[in-house]
């Protein structure tokens, strides 16, 4: 045992010395030779730095051993050594940059003036002189797309020029570019009636058998003028100046009717002031030539017309006196009915035209706003100044000016919802967008019902949402979302509100603001002094002999319902009256025979109660005289039916009637003759046709009618 454990013992001793010489005669490794010929890995430590990625990864994953090797001449299988395993550097693991969201791009303020548009407009004038459609073309659609950016409601100049410019083109007999200037036009001023009236006016031209076409352009242009206090009122004051000619003219048609029927009897009874020797043509030419001198001395209409109605009240019917004095009444107060229809339709040259102006934010607002900053320095400019001028600058871009003069504005009326929301919108142009957050719930609070609050407030949040954390987004949007659902149900006109590109950002076009209505400013439109004026010129031309003012007014109509009630006596004082036969005076005093309360002369009533004793040859001259008499007055009758229409009827003791068809009658008449009209606006008027062929028709029919029924009537009576 000890023998065999001594032979194995030997065996190892000899196979070392093998051993190392073939160890000696393997070639180095790729990885060995690496390292160890490469200085800068070398630390001489035995270490190596590892900073090729290839050597890592064969570092890391070993090569399977080769098959043994036989060496040459020896039996045995030699084993490679086990390649040495290299330290590596502990590789840290390359950080995730997750590169930050873009935030909105910032609020874009307008930055365009009048210049702007004036420089386009003169662009198109230039094409159109070369006749260069293309560039005409591209000119208006850029004055459009100004006129937006700005948010400019109209361009009246501007659309007066295409007015003028589609005139020559229907002259040329060109419809189709008529039009095209004509839709240019309405869309630069889609509140100017003129534009409308002219395209309804072509739309004729070109159709005439689709009138329905037509017809809806001119119901579209009146309710238009109705609408606008620029166009309206001026129309009203047409309107009312025109009603107040025929009032005039109605009295002194009805005066001078009863005058003329009823002056013979009271000539008569002024002959019995004087002594028998004088003739009955001098006592009559004498009192003519008193009841002249008011109108020689010029005391004015209204002192006239009373003269003349004294005279008369004692010999006509009660409802004759009453229509006159209610006639006269209305006249002598006409002084104050023209002042107060100034008063109420004046707009030219106040304060509100500067507001309206400002509102619309057109060609013509700049001298507008000139005029309110002057009046804002004097501190006598109004809330509604301030905020139209406020809203103004900001569609200009002048937003520090803006904010100044909202916050004056508001030092004047605070919580108006209107200029919280104008407010708010230019503090987010201004880069404040936290500080329009509250001024845009403060507007929804006061105004629940206004959907621009929240539409701004939704578009406040989308954009905020852009700029906060990933945790904070969601919260941030659903704000959004809540608020234009809301602005939604309050106006679903915003379901189709196309909001500006995200990489243009207008202020004008990304938030609402909303309008002003007319009456919140159309107080600022007072005529005092206007009307003041207006009430001394009238009273002037109606009385120069009565007092002005409101005596004179009380006087003229104390007068009237006195002399009303004066022919109320007319049988006390033994007043003459007309014979219903022959229109003789009926006098007391003539013919004690008489009673108080007949109505046929001496003649009459010897003639047809007492026949037995009068000749027959008197009776029929009397007879004679009789018809001639009724004739003569059917024809006085009848012709002043034909110069003023119910003159006759006034005339044949039909006052009410004929007042109200005299009223009438002299409306039209004086629509005719004031076609122009009184007031002038800037921008056109109503087609002359709209006011001529109306009042002619009126005027057409009641003449006819009047006439026609002054026939019957006279038939009646016969």
């Amino acid at each position: 045992m000890l023998r065999s454990f001594l032979g194995l013992c030997c065996c190892l001793v000899l196979l070392l010395p093998a051993r190392a010489p073939a160890l000696m005669q393997d070639a180095p490794t790729r990885i060995q030779e690496t390292y160890l010929e490469d200085p800068e890995t070398d630390t001489g430590d035995g270490s190596a730095i590892q900073d090729d990625p290839e050597v890592v990864d064969e570092a890391e994953e070993p090569e399977p051993d080769p098959e043994p090797r036989r060496p040459a001449g020896r039996g045995r299988v030699v084993t490679p050594p086990p390649k040495p395993v290299v330290p590596s550097a502990p590789v840290e693991p390359t950080p995730v940059i997750v590169p930050p969201r873009p935030g909105p791009p910032p609020v874009m303020a307008p930055k365009l003036g009048d210049a702007e548009l004036l420089a386009v407009w003169e662009r198109w004038k230039q094409a159109r002189a070369r006749n260069d459609s293309a560039a005409a073309q591209t000119a208006q659609q850029e004055l459009l797309k100004l006129r937006e950016e700005m948010l400019a409601s109209d361009l009246e100049p501007l659309s007066v020029g295409f007015l003028r410019e589609a005139a020559v083109r229907r002259r040329a007999g060109d419809l189709s570019g008529t039009l095209a200037l004509l839709d240019v036009a309405v869309a630069l001023s889609p509140g100017l009636p003129a534009a409308h009236f002219a395209r309804a006016e072509t739309y004729v031209v070109e159709d005439p058998l689709n009138l329905p076409r037509a017809l809806g352009e001119w119901k579209t242009a009146l309710l238009t003028l109705a609408k606008d206090a620029r166009y309206r009122r001026p129309a009203l004051a047409d309107l009312g100046a025109v009603a107040l000619a025929a009032w005039a003219a109605t009295a002194v048609a009805v005066v001078a009717v009863l005058f003329l029927r009823r002056i013979r009897y009271a000539l008569h009874d002024f002959h019995h002031l004087f002594p028998r020797a004088v003739a009955r043509w001098q006592s009559g030419l004498l009192g003519l030539l008193l009841l002249a001198l008011p109108a020689v001395l010029g005391a004015g209409l209204v002192p006239v017309l009373l003269l003349l109605f004294a005279v008369v009240a004692l010999y006509v019917g009660r409802r004759e006196r009453w229509v006159a004095a209610v006639l006269l009444m209305g006249l002598g107060v006409m002084p104050l009915a023209a002042g107060a229809l100034v008063r109420f339709t004046v707009f030219a040259g106040t304060p509100a035209e500067d507001v309206y102006l400002l509102e619309r934010g057109g060609l013509s607002a700049e001298a507008a706003a000139a005029r309110v900053r002057a009046r804002a320095q004097a501190r006598t400019a109004r809330f509604q100044e301030l905020g139209a001028l406020a809203f103004y600058e900001s569609r200009r871009g002048l937003l520090e000016e803006a904010r100044a003069d909202f916050k004056a504005a508001s030092a004047l009326r605070n919580g108006d919802a209107r200029l919280l929301t104008r407010f708010g919108n230019t503090l987010v142009g201004l880069g404040d967008p936290e500080g329009a957050l509250p001024l845009y719930a403060q507007a929804s609070q006061a105004d629940p019902t206004m959907a621009a609050p929240h539409y701004n407030l939704a578009q406040v949040y989308r954009r905020r949402a852009r700029l906060l954390p990933d945790d904070q987004v969601g919260k941030e949007l659903d704000r959004a979302a809540t608020a234009i659902a809301t602005a939604q149900a309050l106006d679903d006109s915003l379901l189709r509100r196309e909001p500006p590109p995200e990489d243009r950002p207008l202020l004008n076009l990304l938030l609402l603001a909303p309008p002003v209505p007319e009456r919140d400013w159309l107080e600022l439109a007072q005529g005092t002094q206007e009307g003041a004026r207006v009430e001394a010129q009238v009273g002037r031309w109606l009385s120069r002999a009565l007092p002005q003012g409101p005596v004179g007014w009380a006087l003229t109509a104390g007068l009237a319902a006195l002399l009303a009630l004066w022919g109320e006596a007319s049988q006390r004082v033994k007043a003459s009256r007309a014979c219903d036969r022959c229109g003789r005076a009926v006098c007391l005093r003539c013919d004690k025979d008489l009673s108080a309360g007949g109505s046929l002369c001496g003649q009459c009533v010897h003639v047809y109660a007492r026949k037995s004793q009068v000749p027959k040859e008197v009776r029929s001259r009397k007879q004679l005289q009789v018809e001639r008499h009724q004739a003569w007055t059917k024809r006085v009758t009848y012709l002043l039916g034909g110069l003023v229409s119910g003159a006759g009827h006034v005339g044949t003791g039909l006052p009410v009637r004929g007042a109200v068809y005299a009223f009438v009658f002299s409306f039209a008449v004086a629509a005719l003759v004031l076609h122009r009209g009184l007031v002038r606006t800037p921008y056109g008027d109503v087609p002359l046709y709209l006011k001529l062929v109306p009042a002619a028709v009126v005027l057409f029919f009641v003449y006819l009618l009047t006439l026609r029924g002054l026939r019957r009537h006279q038939k009646g009576e016969a």
